[in-house]
């Protein structure tokens, strides 16, 4: 008969093997997980400008009071063949239908305002919601189009702001050139601004609302300044189908 000695020496280095094989299969899969969550959980941003090499912009509007300066905002758009997107405000297009149709009409993009000019990172879920889809009804009503954009007042957000208007299919855009004219701070300074910081890919924000009173004349000189450096404008929707949506 056979007898087996058991050796403890033997069988604790076997112990240590397979526990240190343990382990590591355990930190592997630790690490693999965390990978993945950080890409599936990567954090959200707003559209600042596109990502391309060609000499193309989207020049934007923000319009949520007044009748003076739309019109001739509108009427110079038209004079140079451009086409721009408004993002206008839901009680502001109610008031004054008769721009909101006149944008559509002439070819610009309309896009949201939102509802109240409020920043909606101070305000909960359902609120943001309850912003954004007022202001998408009223536009809608007035003008028979969806917007599918939106720029947020006063430019705020935050991950909830970005996931609520994406649950409603919405992006949410912002800018990366600033002519700053709701400050009026005198004509040529708009036009400077806009022309010396200008880059490929940029979205120009410029107001339509009777606040920004030296917009219409700073405008003419804007477009012609655009066109002399070799830049094509377009609307958002265009610009976004020319390169990745970035921050940069």
């Amino acid at each position: 008969m056979k007898v087996y000695i058991f050796d403890y020496r033997k069988f604790k280095k076997q112990l240590i093997l397979v526990s240190t094989i343990v382990l590591c299969a355990l930190i592997f899969s630790a690490l693999i997980y965390q990978q993945q969550a950080v890409t599936t959980t990567a954090k959200k941003y707003a559209i600042y400008k596109v990502k391309t090499d060609k000499k193309v912009a989207a020049l934007t509007f923000d319009i949520s009071w007044g009748t003076k300066v739309p019109g001739p905002v509108l009427d110079t758009l038209k004079e140079h063949n451009i086409k721009s997107t408004f993002f206008v405000s839901g009680p502001w297009a109610v008031k004054h239908p008769e721009f909101p149709k006149r944008i559509v009409a002439e070819g610009h993009e309309i896009a949201s305002h939102g509802e109240e000019h409020v920043n909606l990172s101070e305000y909960p879920k359902e609120t943001v919601k309850k912003n954004i889809l007022t202001a998408h009804g009223k536009i809608k009503e007035v003008t028979g189009v969806e917007p599918l954009l939106i720029r947020t007042p006063n430019g705020d957000w935050n991950d909830m702001v970005l996931t609520t208007a994406e649950e409603l299919n919405y992006k949410v855009i912002q800018w990366s050139t600033d002519s700053l004219d709701w400050k009026n701070p005198g004509v040529q300074t708009i036009i400077d601004r806009v022309l010396k910081k200008i880059e490929p890919g940029d979205i120009i924000l410029m107001h339509a609302s009777d606040t920004c009173l030296q917009t219409p004349d700073a405008l003419p000189k804007v477009l012609e300044g655009l066109k002399q450096q070799g830049y094509q404008l377009v609307t958002v929707s265009e610009l976004l189908k020319m390169g990745p949506g970035t921050i940069d």
